[in-house]
């Protein structure tokens, strides 16, 4: 519909616009109804005239006799507005009575079924006949009987009940509008409320919304709005509990480098100086990891939050380019990489880039926290519900079991005074949501250390031919 338009003008219009047609077709049949009552009326009465003239047909010693005085004739053709006709004829063709030209032809066959009603043209006008027979239980004495009408009675009445009909019907679909409009109008009230209270609240005001007494399609829109305002007021929260964590971990090297270049700048010997100088650049080098996982972070959030640009990924290529990628981080710790792909490909469905960050993150963290000679396994297979896993494991210290509920958060490092900046397994859980995947950490089936399992939900098939 167009937006022009309030949504009770629309719900008018879609309910006004088939109501319309419904009472014209209805109009149109109750004044054919109405005309053929009509009509009927009018022939009855045709048809007892005929009748009241057959009665006069009777024999007189050889041959047949219409008994009926001009008085009575004339009394019977006597009307203000229509010209009335009539004929009695043996059904040889010989005249008893009335107008000398026949205008209806019927066989004796079919006037012994009953009447013959037709419409015909008397005199230039058009008028309505009806035929019977007199004395048809005696085949001797037996005669046509014809009586013709015009309509100008008949006419007026047509139009009188057109008018009729059309008026009730006119009144009848604007009192239906009116109730309708005064029952949509109560309809939408609650949406005209809900709509003033959002419209006049504060853009800081994420408080839920009072549910009044209401339909229940309104009642849900309320829950579903109310529902969006707390995810709202839980994203804001999380964005600024973000942002402390974030002005927190900063503040620390920030510190740090300007106490490292005061020391630098009092410090008279070129070792000391140089010494200082070092620290301040693995410290700028931790911030710019922090900040490069910050932006990692985002991005996932981001992907979380406007839906994925999804399409068919080989999970197992990306393992296998991301184990290349670390080789040389793996060769320097002295660190074995192990893979098991057996049974691929194994597709699923989601970004390339984020899901090769997925894979990094976790073998990354794996190679960095097993201790050197250590053996870190990626595993990727499909359950019994056709559901992808990604399984890294690693014969790691792994990690404390008091810190399993909060592995998965921002800055949080199970073992303090690493270089890692707590933001590597936080990505994951994000790009895991925004995938519509799970990932979580389970009991290593042969060894001590770590084992983080993610998987993906069946690879949805579509229809051939379709995208």
């Amino acid at each position: 519909m167009n937006e022009r338009y309030g949504l009770r003008t629309q719900l008018l219009l879609l309910v006004g616009g088939p109501l319309f047609f419904l009472l014209l077709i209805e109009m149109l049949v109750s004044y054919g109804i109405g005309l053929h009552v009509t009509n009927q009326v009018f022939d009855r009465w045709l048809l007892d005239s005929a009748y009241s003239l057959a009665q006069e047909v009777r024999r007189d010693g050889d041959r047949l006799v219409f008994y009926a005085d001009e008085a009575a004739i004339e009394v019977f053709e006597w009307d203000e507005l229509d010209e009335i006709y009539f004929r009695v004829a043996t059904p040889d063709g010989g005249l008893l009575g009335g107008r000398t030209e026949a205008w209806t032809q019927s066989d004796l066959a079919t006037l012994r079924q009953g009447p013959v009603f037709s419409d015909v043209n008397l005199g230039g006008e058009r008028a309505r006949s009806v035929t019977v027979l007199a004395n048809a239980d005696s085949p001797q004495d037996i005669a046509i009987v014809s009586v013709a009408e015009t309509l100008h009675k008949r006419m007026p009445y047509a139009r009188t009940l057109m008018v009729e009909v059309l008026f009730s019907k006119i009144a009848f679909f604007i009192v239906a509008l009116l109730v309708m409009g005064m029952a949509l109008s109560r309809g939408i009230r609650p949406l005209l409320q809900l709509s003033r209270e959002l419209s006049n609240r504060h853009s800081r005001d994420l408080a839920p919304i009072d549910t009044p007494p209401a339909p229940k399609e309104v009642r849900t829109l309320v829950d579903n709005t109310n529902r969006l305002l707390r995810r709202l007021d839980t994203a804001f929260s999380s964005r600024e509990q973000f942002i402390g964590n974030i002005s927190h971990q900063l503040k620390t090297p920030l510190a740090g480098i300007k106490l490292q270049a005061q020391l630098a700048l009092r410090e008279r010997d070129l070792d000391a100086v140089h010494a200082a100088l070092e620290r301040i650049c693995h410290t700028t080098d931790a911030m710019s990891h922090m900040n490069s996982q910050l932006l990692k972070l985002a991005r996932a959030e981001a992907a979380s939050g406007r839906g994925l640009r999804k399409e068919p990924v080989a999970l197992d290529a990306i393992v296998i380019e991301v184990v290349e990628d670390l080789d040389s981080l793996s060769a320097e710790r002295g660190v074995s990489v192990r893979q098991r792909l057996e049974g691929g490909p194994f597709q699923v469905s989601g970004e390339p880039a984020l899901l090769r960050e997925l894979v990094w993150n976790l073998l990354e963290n794996a190679v960095l926290y097993v201790e050197s000679g250590g053996t870190v396994w990626v595993d990727v297979s499909r359950d019994t519900g056709g559901a992808t896993l990604l399984t890294v494991r690693d014969n790691g210290p792994g990690i404390p079991r008091e810190h399993w509920p909060q592995i998965f958060e921002r800055f949080f490092r199970p073992r303090p005074g690493g270089d890692g900046s707590g933001l590597g397994l936080a990505i994951v859980r994000e790009i895991a949501l925004a995938h519509g995947a799970s990932v979580a950490l389970h009991e290593s089936p042969d060894s001590s250390g770590a084992c983080f399992v993610t998987r993906f939900p069946p690879l949805e098939k579509h229809p051939a031919g379709g995208r």
